[in-house]
């Protein structure tokens, strides 16, 4: 019978908690095998006002072992307060959960590659490259599955390595870098968020980075400084424009082997369970592909870790 008394009582949605404390009770009230001493003789229940009080103070005070199967005990409807419905329902807090942002730079190249990482699991971010060939394909493909599409916006580096069309250096005066950065904000659509392609001396730039978050404010465009040099402006200017920005924390495939990936990504995840949120960039080599195909699926059940979009993370420290 308390089997069937715990079955009816999560049926009325309170929950096995709620069904294990009403079983104790009514086994503390009066279920032994032997007839209770005058000095043991129950007591009237004393009952609080909520759910639980009206169900303990419908039942009789002692109750016969073993209870006889013909004679069941029926307990009738119980209405709970929408604060305390609420609370039977709640799931456990998704802020204890720690997540895990991933985005894929220098995509528009190769179609294939694109369609690769479109299909990974999760909201995993396309960083593509503007002026592509595949780049406009990509990103409506990305964004009908339902994948944040950016722009990964070529800038100048320290090493003089060639950036492709669409970049922006330090020798730009503003009129040319606000008509270059239009250009390839409208190189296609949509876009949600801009991070930067190399750009380890332009991100140290405060003026150009200043330059640069006055347009993605005006276009509600967040920001993910990919920090290729220690010396970025790009968080502080983005917040002095009230840019929504956030940082990347881990490169994957620096080193493509399967050895070394999973080693990254296990830093990356142990930093996502330190500060509570993490970001990773990778990029579409045949290498990182296969590994993530591999890692992705599961990850929550695996590592509980929680793979969310970018912007889930925008509000993180930086």
């Amino acid at each position: 019978m308390l089997v069937k008394v715990a079955a009816r009582i999560r049926a009325r949605g309170l929950g096995v908690g709620f069904a294990g404390v009403l079983l104790s009770a009514m086994l503390l009230v009066g279920c032994s095998e032997e007839e209770p001493t005058e000095a043991e003789a129950p007591t009237e229940v004393q009952t609080d006002t909520g759910a639980m009080g009206e169900v303990l103070s419908s039942l009789p005070v002692t109750l016969e072992c073993p209870v006889p199967v013909a004679d069941p005990l029926v307990i009738e409807d119980i209405v709970l307060e929408p604060a305390e419905q609420a609370l039977a329902e709640a799931p456990a807090p998704a802020a204890q959960i720690p997540k895990l942002s991933i985005i894929i730079d220098d995509i528009g190249h190769n179609r294939a590659a694109g369609e690769r990482v479109i299909a990974l699991p999760g909201p995993v971010a396309l960083a593509i490259m503007p002026f592509t060939r595949n780049a406009q394909a990509l990103a409506q493909l990305a964004a009908a599955a339902g994948k944040p599409v950016m722009l990964h916006l070529p800038m100048e580096n320290m090493a003089g390595l060639a950036i492709g069309e669409g970049g922006l250096n330090t020798q730009m005066e503003r009129a040319g870098f606000d008509a270059q950065l239009q250009a390839s904000l409208n190189a296609f659509s949509p876009i949600q968020g801009v991070n930067n392609h190399m750009g380890s001396k332009l991100t140290a730039d405060r003026e150009r980075m200043d330059w640069l978050m006055a347009r993605l404010g005006e276009r509600k465009l967040f920001f993910v400084d990919s920090r290729t040099t220690k010396d970025t402006q790009a968080a502080f200017a983005a917040q002095a424009k009230g840019v929504a920005s956030v940082s990347r924390d881990i490169f994957l495939d620096n080193q493509r082997n399967d050895i070394d990936l999973e080693r990254e990504f296990k830093l990356v995840l142990a930093r996502a369970r330190k500060q509570g949120s993490a970001v990773l960039i990778g990029h579409p080599y045949p290498e990182t592909l296969r590994f993530l195909e591999r890692r992705l699926p599961g990850l929550e059940a695996k590592e509980g870790v929680r793979l969310v979009s970018v912007q889930t993370l925008l509000s993180r420290a930086q």
